[in-house]
This record gives C-alpha cells, structure tokens and sequence, in this order.
C-alpha cells in the first residue's frame, strides 16, 4: 500500500456514482474515512477494511493518508481532544470521536485553507447523523486553530509514550531502555517504499536505469542488488514494468528472509505462512524450483495467488492451518521451511498505524502460543539436515529469542544455526522495518 499526501486545493467535489453513489467525492472520502476508522475500532484491520473501498485515483489516495495518518497519531489526537473538550465523549458515540480525529490530523498536517477544512468537518456531522454536534465541532476546531501551538505544545509535554499504547511504551522501554526514543520515532514516521526487482523477469541494474528515467533515485543495499529504496512513495501501478511483474513491493527487512533460506535447484521448499505472498516470490525469484506455499485464509490465499501470477511465480497453493500436518502434508520431508509465523507486528507500526488500537498486552502470550504450536507442527516436516528459518515481525522477546530459546530445549535434534542477516532488526534501522530471523538445523 502506497501513502502519498494529498496535493494542494481542496478535495475534489465533483459526482461520482463509482464509489459511493451520487454523494460528493470529497464527502465521499471523508465519510469513509470514519468507516474504516469504525472497522478498525471492531478488530478489523485497516488493510483489509481499506481493500474493501471502491474509490481510486486521487480520492483513494487521500483517504489512505487521512486514514494511516490518524491512526499513526491517534492517541495523540485523543489528548489534543480532550484538552478541547470541557467533557469526554460519551463511550459509546465513537463515530464524534473518528470524525473530530480526522479534522484534527488534517487541520495538522493537511494543505487545504483551515476554513475549508473546518467548514468540510462540520458539515459532515449531518452526513454521519450528528447533527446536534455541529456547533460543538465548530467551536472545537476553531479553538484549536486559535490555541494551536499552546495545545500542541501542552500535549506533546504530557506524552512520555510518543503515542504509544501505555502497555507497548512500557515493554519496548524496558527491553530496548537506549533504542526506545529511536524506535518510537521510526514507529511515528512515514515509511519509505521499498521495492524488490524480479531479477527472473529483469537484471536489477536496467530496472534501475528505468526508475532513473522516470526521475526516481533508488537507494541500494550491501546485500543484495534487487532491494531498492525510493525517497518517497509513488502509486505502484506507476512503476515500470509493474504489470508484467518486474517489480514487487517488499520492505528490505521483508526481504532478508530469502537471502537467508537460500534456496538450492531441485529442493522441495515450504512457505508455511504465505500470506501476502512476496517471500513466497522471492524464494522463487532465487532460484526455488519446488514450492508450496500455504496459508490458513482462503482469501488472503486468493490475493497470494494473484500477486504469484502477476510475477510468474509458480507454486503449489494450499488452504490450511500449517500446524494441522494431518490435513495437508502428504508425509514428503522439505528440505526447507520458511515459518513467517502469525505475531503481534509490533516491528510494523510505521506500516500498519491500526496496531496501536488493535493490539494489548494479553496479544503477547496468545501470539507465543501460537507460534510454539506452529513450530512444533511443522518441525516433523523437516527432513534431518534439512533448516527451518522462523520469522517474525515483531520486536518483542517473548515472540523471538525467549520462542526460539524455549523450542530448543524441547527438540534435541535442533540448532540455532549462525547467519550474518539473522538476529533482531529495529524499526528504522536502515530504513527497514523491525524483523527477527532464527536459522535452525534439524540434525542428521
């Protein structure tokens, strides 16, 4: 998913009956905006409720800023709230609460008049039904404008956490105490595009020179010629060669997962958790000649697939719970197996802001659980020497080196096998997000 801010001018307000009816687009974008802000606050997350969305163009553009860039400040958003109202919400109207949100981030960071973004806000409280609360989110809004720099000032004062849910502030305080404010500050930051060069379909350096004929300067890393970094996002479908599957989207830390499996020709390979599908592309794109690659959601699986067949990709897809061998493993040993277990995404919040709301303490140990469960399922798949790499995106111990730590006193027959590329990468360092990669043996 691309986030580009919106440009200058007001939204467009032209008609459309393609997206939301015969309503105006740009009441369109902001009542959807409050949708998928509901979504969210109903556990779904906000790629998927975003995916959903028939807008395009330049308004699906600026619903996505809107959207990721309230919830990467929400919490902020609700103490600035709650210093301009003389009472709280009540706990049930959360609609007041996503729409006064919104109004805020964009009166923050938007390039449109105040005015017209007050005015815009305010007339939305009758699209959404809240008439009554016209004067009052007037009279908010324009106070904020007024009281602007003391409000901004007196909430980031209060803020220890920088935004972050008290519970998350705490953990990542106290197992990363001098990496803290570094951490919290990528987590708060725009990310930048990473792409990742189908060298089956293009050598790196010519999509290289494309990029630079369309004025996009790449940034390169050491250890590999197809991760490139763009400075700023760009609607994808711009890319060259993005149809013929040249070019996928892939964080450099996303990709460090098939450089250190390194698939070899002829072995049978295993992407256990497959979903969205790029490290299944990219075992590929390296060289693997057998490939399963599986996903418990048949819907998340359909995307896989479609995002396979745009880059060529073959492998064998299959529908099911990875540690459930008995209803899909035909007995035939891997000779690798890439576990991209399910976590909490706490290395991903600068990717997917919706973290912050839908993610509590309680997450941790229920994610734990389940990556044991997985590791164990699919352990007995392995064939002796064969390596099993587990991944996760999270950048909590308990998911990572306490996991690995605790299924290595369980299973004798496995070895945490040294890489250069494994370990604990951080949100933000070097540009990347924050990964954790185990290489573990099965001994012969």
């Amino acid at each position: 998913m691309t986030e580009a801010r919106p440009g200058a001018g007001r939204i467009r307000s032209a008609s459309s009956s393609a997206s939301a009816g015969k309503i105006p687009v740009g009441v369109a974008v902001r009542q959807t905006a409050v949708a998928v802000l509901r979504e969210v606050d109903a556990g779904q997350t906000v790629d998927a409720a975003l995916l959903r969305v028939p807008l395009g163009g330049a308004e699906r553009a600026t619903l996505q800023w809107l959207v990721l860039g309230t919830l990467r400040e929400y919490l902020t958003l609700q103490a600035l709230a709650g210093k301009l109202l003389r009472k709280g919400w009540r706990e049930e109207d959360h609609v007041l609460r996503f729409l006064l949100s919104l109004a805020l981030f964009e009166l923050r960071h938007g390039q449109r008049p105040a005015f017209a973004v007050v005015d815009d806000w305010v007339d939305m409280t009758g699209v959404v039904q809240r008439t009554w609360a016209r004067g009052l989110i007037n009279a908010v809004l324009r106070r904020y404008l007024r009281e602007r720099a003391a409000l901004d000032a007196a909430v980031a004062d209060s803020d220890p956490d920088f935004g972050h849910p008290a519970w998350l502030a705490a953990r990542l305080r106290a197992v990363y105490p001098q990496d803290w404010p570094a951490i919290a500050a990528a987590n708060n930051a725009i990310p930048p595009l990473w792409l990742r060069v189908n060298t089956r379909r293009i050598e790196a350096s010519a999509y290289r020179r494309l990029l630079v004929e369309q004025d996009l300067e790449a940034v390169g890393v050491a250890w590999s010629d197809a991760a490139l970094r763009l400075p700023a996002s760009v609607p994808v479908a711009t890319l060259p060669g993005w149809a013929a599957g040249w070019v996928a989207v892939q964080d450099g830390a996303a990709q460090l997962a098939a450089h250190i499996l390194e698939p070899r020709p002829g072995e049978r390979i295993l992407d256990a958790c497959a979903a969205p599908g790029g490290k299944t592309a990219h075992l590929w794109a390296l060289g693997a000649t057998s490939l399963d690659a599986l996903d418990r959601s048949a819907e998340r699986l359909q995307r896989v697939g479609e995002a396979l067949e745009r880059q060529g990709v073959e492998a064998k897809l299959m529908v099911a719970d990875a540690a459930d061998t008995g209803a899909w493993w035909d007995g035939r040993y891997y000779d690798a197996i890439l576990l991209d277990a399910p976590c909490t995404g706490t290395g991903v919040i600068r990717r997917h802001p919706d973290i912050r709301l839908r993610r509590h303490l309680e997450d941790v140990a229920a994610a734990a659980a389940q990556q044991a469960r997985l590791l164990a399922g699919l352990w007995p798949c392995l064939r002796p020497g064969g390596r099993l790499l587990y991944a996760t995106c999270s950048v909590l111990p308990e998911e990572n080196d306490a996991q690995i730590a605790t299924f290595l006193g369980r299973h004798p027959d496995a070895r945490h096998s040294a890489h250069p590329l494994t370990g604990q990468t951080l949100p933000g360092q070097g540009e990347m997000d924050g990964f954790y990669y185990a290489l573990l043996e099965k001994g012969a």
